[in-house]
């Protein structure tokens, strides 16, 4: 980009920086209005300042410079590099990135009584698959640990019975506040 306005208008680093720099102050400043209009939400209003202050700030420390003389860099590596089939590939996986990363990113948050359904879902299999693994026949928990299994006619060897695990200690019912602890640590994500 600077490259081609170099070319074109004979312009600096310094001044590409500065003219980006604007363009992405307006750019910020119309999300900050339409935002503001659209939902009448002071997050969207100081996410839009956010967006506002990052250009100048890194204006400022002379980052934006940096910023055009990197893109001014990849511009020169296309030009002067061969497209080879690794090459190719390597743009086809990150742009393949790129689209996953932003459709990611429109998917909605899962929150609320979904985010809880699916939590509890998640404990029951845990419990199903723990009390599956207790309720094994005695027969397979038989053979001690450290012994390799006995090898099968086909060569391969025998799949090792798996050892259910100790029982766990009787877990005494919650206080109101451990119930509290509980439920800010579940609304954070963290069992």
């Amino acid at each position: 980009m600077a490259a081609m306005l170099k070319s074109m208008f004979g312009l600096s680093p310094t001044v590409t920086a500065i003219i980006l720099t604007i363009v992405l102050v307006v750019v910020a400043l119309a999300y900050m209005l339409f935002g503001w209009l659209r939902k009448r939400s002071w997050r969207v209003m100081l996410r839009g300042v956010g967006f506002v202050l990052i250009p100048l700030g890194l204006l400022s420390m002379g980052l934006m410079t940096m910023l055009v003389n990197g893109i001014q860099a990849i511009v020169d590596w296309a030009n002067i590099t061969v497209m080879s089939f690794l090459i190719m590939l390597g743009l086809i996986v990150a742009g393949i990135g790129l689209v996953a990363y932003l459709i990611g990113s429109f998917v909605p948050q899962v929150v609320g009584d979904e985010a809880n359904k699916r939590r509890e879902a998640i404990r029951a299999r845990k419990l199903a698959a723990l009390q599956s693994v207790n309720q094994a026949p005695s027969a397979m928990s038989a053979s001690p640990r450290g012994v390799a299994p006995a090898p099968v006619p086909g060569g391969a060897p025998a799949p090792v019975p798996a050892v259910a695990p100790a029982s766990s200690p009787a877990v005494a019912p919650l206080t109101d506040d451990d119930k509290e602890v509980d439920d800010i640590l579940r609304r954070h994500g963290i069992n």
